[in-house]
């Protein structure tokens, strides 16, 4: 029976013969060319191993460089706004400025206490203008109905308002720091657990028909992120412009 070297291709007549052929000064020189350009091979795929490995470490250091930067920034970025908290607004219509923000300072270290008490299911079943309007009534204004929050500049959504231990007027753009207390003092856990069982039931009790809880679920819960919507609700609800019709003036 005819069968082929899978050395040299060559073609033997003798399945008994091959044996033989392999030891054959041809097909050993065949063997050692290609055992040669093998080596050959092997040696580039080493190569580019290791110049792969090599460009894996400079893309580890150069992540590790970024997260270092980006560590540094967030650094300087809370040194600034620390920095900030303690810039004292000068107000060149101080008179006109007293006429429209309360004498209360906004006590942000109350907020938790305060979020507990007037977020529930049932007000976050509100919709977004009403929901975030329940926080300015509830939270930004005082009991006589004058805004603890004035908005300085509607365009870049800065904002100022007395701080509670110094009573000097301070500065929070997009008002990071109250909308930060705003989502720690929200119940989250409890929330949600609450929330998705009164949409569920709602639902079985509508026959399952209507909007999907989950989906309206994931709806509402963004309130809690306290985002854009929210930002903007404020600052049109505490933009003071002076009685000549321009806009407050406020100095960092």
């Amino acid at each position: 029976m005819e069968v082929i070297c899978d050395i040299c291709e060559s073609k033997i007549k003798y399945k008994k013969d091959l044996s033989k052929h392999k030891k054959s000064e041809t097909c050993k020189k065949i063997e050692y060319l290609l055992m040669k350009h093998i080596q050959v091979y092997k040696d580039k795929i080493e190569e580019q191993n290791l110049e792969i490995n090599k460009i894996k470490k400079q893309l580890e250091d150069k992540d590790n460089q970024i997260k270092s930067l980006f560590d540094k920034s967030e650094e300087y970025r809370k040194i600034v706004e620390k920095a900030a908290t303690k810039t004292t607004v000068k107000n060149y219509n101080h008179n006109n400025y007293l006429n429209y923000i309360s004498s209360e300072p906004l006590k942000l270290s109350e907020i938790s206490k305060q979020m507990k008490k007037i977020v529930n299911c049932d007000t976050m079943m509100l919709d977004d203008y009403e929901f975030n309007d329940h926080i300015v009534h509830n939270i930004l204004k005082d009991e006589n109905g004058k805004d603890k929050v004035l908005c300085t500049d509607i365009n870049r959504k800065n904002f100022s308002y007395k701080d509670e231990k110094s009573g000097e007027l301070i500065s929070d753009p997009e008002l990071e720091r109250l909308r930060e207390q705003l989502k720690k003092g929200a119940d989250v856990k409890f929330l949600k657990r609450d929330l998705l069982n009164k949409l569920i039931k709602e639902y079985e009790e509508n026959d399952n028909t209507g909007i999907d809880p989950y989906k309206k679920f994931c709806d509402i819960i963004q309130k809690l992120e306290f985002g854009g919507q929210f930002i903007d609700h404020v600052a049109k609800k505490t933009y003071i412009k002076t009685k000549s019709g321009n806009e407050l003036e406020v100095y960092i």
